[in-house]
């Protein structure tokens, strides 16, 4: 039995800069699982959240970007109180990255 009801969302892959469709998640602890392949150098990421699935923020408490400089899967556990998420591919510099991601919440 679970204590707790926790759903996961898949996102589209990205191969280009620019962003996955948003998913409704209506959660307080979100965990992002990302894992890229591909990767030249580097990708950045920016996590985003929005209350009203029109404007989105990031969700980094500092208002920072991640950046990921090797193939693999990497998690971002958050606090954020958001009705949507959604990953933006901000740069990449190299390679022919795919980024994919699930979504995971509470």
């Amino acid at each position: 039995m679970a204590l707790f009801a926790f759903h996961s969302h898949p996102l589209t892959a990205l191969t280009a800069v620019g962003v996955t469709p948003a998913v409704e998640v209506k959660a307080t602890d979100l965990t992002f699982q990302v894992t890229v392949s591909g990767i030249g150098t580097n990708v950045v990421i920016r996590l985003e959240g929005s209350v009203d699935g029109t404007s989105y923020m990031n969700l980094a408490e500092d208002e920072s970007d991640y950046t990921i400089t090797a193939d693999g899967t990497t998690g971002y556990v958050l606090y954020a109180p958001v009705n949507f998420v959604r990953l933006r591919l901000v740069s990449f510099s190299g390679g022919s990255p795919s980024v994919a991601t699930v979504i995971g919440g509470k």
